[in-house]
């Protein structure tokens, strides 16, 4: 049998039910839920699972050490206890991360210090290769008590690749694929996405109707392990290209200015789904539901009036999108509409039911996402 391995999902917090439900159907188990992430456990090939198909995951973390260290020796102790030359070698450009929460240990500049000295002394040739790998130890203490963790993954897997011209507040590709998956929409469906911006949330369904894995292209960090084999990466990446379907989609995105659309046609270029969304300039207030035997989804993610001067243009705005969805699909049991509302007064202006919400940090934000 595989060895196990214990993993924790870091995930916009928020989230963290919608990718417990993505890790189920990846086949992980002892699922666990905390406040922005998720642990559970599995083989390396599981890893490679989810770091290359998991849509609402920010980075995964796989836990090397528990450990209950009060002082920098005790801290020392755990440190040699690891097998770090399955880890790092002299091309490993070693960074050191630490949050300390109500703990004896509480100077994470010191910890960090003291971490990256020992393990050079276990380890003499450390970073002194001319390839340099960045690899990121976490080290985490709560209570006195204490997880050391490596990143797989290396650079975030919401960064797809695609998006290199981004419009005004750009939604995280993680965000706009949970988005997608708590509508419940699926590929015979219409998705309509005006105010598409640089296109994150129509390329992200296109991405999931033809169940192409989003960080296929990923460089991710757990590559360059010195104990990597590459096989069994393999074997998971051809399942992955194989599972790939060449769906027709029904995804239109719209936009009233030309960058946008611009950028969203470039990104979904790069995305390589280019052909299953229909792009056009039009302005919301022009939206007209389309003719859809499955039915469809509405989703809008508007502008919010944040700065001083813009927020009564702003709500005019969102009492015009209520007045639309009550006209167009409100009364349609075939349609949905989601939302991405920043706050209550927001929520006024549409004067619309509101079924069902969802509360999450966006740009530094708590906003809610709503089900009309």
């Amino acid at each position: 049998m595989a060895k196990q391995h214990k993993f924790y999902a870091v995930v916009v917090p928020g989230l963290e039910r919608i990718a417990a439900h993505e890790l189920q159907s990846l086949s992980a188990h002892d699922i666990n839920i905390e406040y922005g992430g998720v642990a559970f456990s599995g083989t390396l090939e599981l890893l490679y699972r989810v770091n290359l198909r998991a849509r609402t995951i920010t980075r995964v973390l796989i836990r090397l050490r528990t450990f209950r260290s009060m002082t920098l020796d005790g801290l020392g102790y755990d440190l040699k206890k690891v097998a770090w030359h399955l880890f790092f070698d002299e091309n490993t450009a070693l960074d050191i991360e630490v949050h300390s929460h109500r703990s004896r240990l509480n100077h994470s500049d010191d910890i960090a210090a003291f971490a990256k000295t020992y393990i050079q002394k276990l380890l003499p040739k450390l970073g002194t290769g001319n390839q340099q790998q960045p690899q990121t130890l976490h080290i985490r203490l709560d209570n006195n008590r204490g997880v050391l963790s490596l990143d797989t993954s290396g650079e975030r897997l919401d960064r797809r690749g695609y998006r290199l011209n981004a419009a005004k507040a750009p939604l995280r590709e993680t965000i706009a694929a949970a988005m997608v998956q708590w509508s419940g929409w699926s590929p015979e469906q219409t998705l309509l996405v005006p105010m598409c911006g640089s296109g994150t949330l129509a390329i992200e369904a296109a991405l999931m109707g033809q169940n192409i894995a989003p960080n296929i292209n990923h460089d991710f960090a757990c590559l360059h392990y010195p104990s990597y084999k590459d096989k069994p990466f393999q074997k998971v990446l051809a399942k992955c290209a194989a599972m790939q379907k060449d769906a027709k989609l029904n995804i239109f995105a719209s936009d009233n200015h030309e960058g946008a659309l611009q950028a969203c046609l470039d990104n979904a270029k790069r995305a390589h789904i280019e052909a299953n969304i229909h792009v056009e300039k039009k302005d919301v207030h022009d939206l007209i539901k389309p003719e859809a035997e499955q039915g469809g989804v509405l989703m809008l993610n508007p502008p919010y009036g944040q700065r001083i001067g813009e927020q009564a243009k702003v709500l005019s705005l969102w009492v015009d999108l209520g007045n639309m969805i009550r006209a167009q699909f409100s009364d349609d049991e075939t349609w949905k509409t989601i939302i991405i509302c920043p706050d209550a007064e927001h929520e006024k202006a549409l004067k619309l039911n509101i079924k069902k919400r969802l509360k999450l940090k966006h740009g530094g934000l708590d906003v809610m996402l709503l089900e009309i």
